[in-house]
């Protein structure tokens, strides 16, 4: 037993110390995109604050943070985080002018993927799932709806109860049966 303690006191900083590093370098990513969001940098560095505000500006949406507390649920809640933050990890990467494949990056190396985002001057903040992007051709990479409007036709109206064709009743129906049509 003796051992065991000793393991865990020697070894009990590595994790922490790694956990620290990513998330400021997560924080760090964050704080560069808010910037091109037109929010304060310092948002980045406040946990759970941080994803309720990148929610509202990727996904209009600011309460899908709780997915943070489904790992708390045994099995299902890791499947659910997974599949939210690869939710909100295409509509980062649309929001920045991203391709949707990006997703699988947001979801999967977070803290380096808010990097490259933050720094990179190539990708700029177009609003909640890319709507403000107004790049044409092959220099738009985030998928947006495209509206036509249409003109209205007119509605052709019904004709007369009179002319309507009616059903006809059984008396009015000759039934004709042959032999062959009935299978035995």
């Amino acid at each position: 037993m003796e051992q065991i303690m000793t393991y865990a006191q020697e070894n009990a900083g590595s994790g922490s110390g790694a956990s620290t590093f990513w998330y400021v370098v997560m924080a760090i990513g964050l704080w560069k995109m808010f910037e091109k969001a037109g929010e304060p940098g310092w948002i980045g560095f406040i946990p759970f604050y941080n994803q309720y505000k990148l929610c509202e500006k990727v996904m209009n949406n600011p309460w899908y943070w709780l997915r943070l507390f489904t790992v708390v649920i045994p099995f299902v809640g890791i499947i659910l985080y997974l599949y939210f933050t690869f939710q909100i990890g295409k509509a980062t990467a649309k929001a920045y002018g991203q391709p949707e494949a990006w997703a699988w990056g947001y979801t999967f190396l977070t803290p380096v993927f808010y990097c490259i985002t933050g720094f990179s001057s190539q990708y700029s903040y177009y609003g909640p799932f890319g709507v403000g992007d107004t790049r044409t051709g092959d220099a738009r990479q985030a998928k947006t709806v495209d509206f036509e409007v249409v003109e209205k036709q007119p509605v052709k109206e019904a004709a007369p109860a009179a002319a309507r064709t009616t059903v006809p009743s059984e008396s009015e129906v000759e039934f004709d049966f042959h032999d062959d049509d009935i299978m035995e």
